[in-house]
Order: C-alpha cells, then sequence, then structure tokens
C-alpha cells in the first residue's frame, strides 16, 4: 500500500536511530533526552533525504537516463577520468573514488539519486565526504 512506510525504509530509520545511540554493557541504551532527540532527529532528516531524492527522481528519470537527449552533460563525466572530473572542479580522495568505483559506480550521474547513508556504507566515506558528494551534485545541478 503506498499510504505506508515502506518497511525496508523503516528498518532503515530504526537502525539509523539506534545506531546513533552509545549503548553500555549488555547492549542497554543509556542515553540523556537531548542525544535520544538528536539520533532520532537524525534518522528524520535521513528520511527526508530519501523520500526528497526518490521523489525527484521520478519526474526527472526520463531526462537524466542514459541516452537522453536532455542530460545534463555533467551526468556523464567518468569517475576514472580525472582530467574531465579536474574541469568541472569535482575533487575526491583516491581511496574514496576506488571505493565508489569498487561499488560499481562509473559516472558522476550514477551518484544522483545515492542517500548518504547508502554511500556512507562504502569504505572512507564518512558523513563529511558524502555531505560533500551531495554538495557537488547539487552544484552540478544548478550549473545546467
Amino acid at each position: 500500500m503506498p499510504d505506508e512506510l515502506d518497511p525496508n525504509i523503516a528498518d532503515r530509520l530504526v537502525y539509523s536511530a539506534i545506531s546513533r545511540l552509545q549503548p553500555a554493557r549488555g547492549e542497554k541504551v543509556f542515553s540523556t533526552r537531548r542525544s535520544l532527540k538528536q539520533a532520532i532527529l537524525d534518522a528524520v532528516r535521513e528520511a527526508y533525504e530519501i523520500g526528497l531524492l526518490a521523489g525527484e527522481k521520478r519526474p526527472l528519470s526520463e531526462t537524466t537516463r542514459p541516452g537522453s537527449a536532455n542530460r545534463p552533460a555533467w551526468m556523464d563525466i567518468r569517475l576514472d577520468d580525472t582530467d574531465s572530473l579536474a574541469s568541472r572542479k569535482i575533487r575526491f580522495k583516491p581511496v574514496v573514488l576506488k571505493s565508489l568505483l569498487d561499488a560499481g559506480y562509473r559516472c558522476v550521474g550514477d551518484l544522483r539519486w545515492v542517500p548518504n547513508q547508502e554511500l556512507m556504507q562504502f569504505h572512507y566515506v564518512g558523513i563529511k565526504t558524502a555531505q560533500q558528494i551531495r554538495a557537488i551534485l547539487r552544484r552540478l545541478d544548478r550549473s545546467d
């Protein structure tokens, strides 16, 4: 049913909120109200990002699919082409680039709909790097 939260997303939200808590011995969680609020706020922001990206993907999927005449040129920049990346002022650390390539991402456009939480599952990609990738994509999106 489309009005209900997807079970996979619900599981990710719960996991995300719980993983941000600091468990004590025996897996018991002792938390202040402030840290619990922050963990839930982080999970809600992640859910919003996932929903926002999914909402953008639907109407833009035709124009952003490979081979489309209206596809922005920046989406076809290969991640292994350092000259093209440098010409657009896109810089990734070599270990991050290797992680993205090993995960199967070949072009900058492949990263367009990937939420931060999914990016952070790769080696050497933390929250700051994921946010930098998202900022690069927003900048490229605005420029075209």
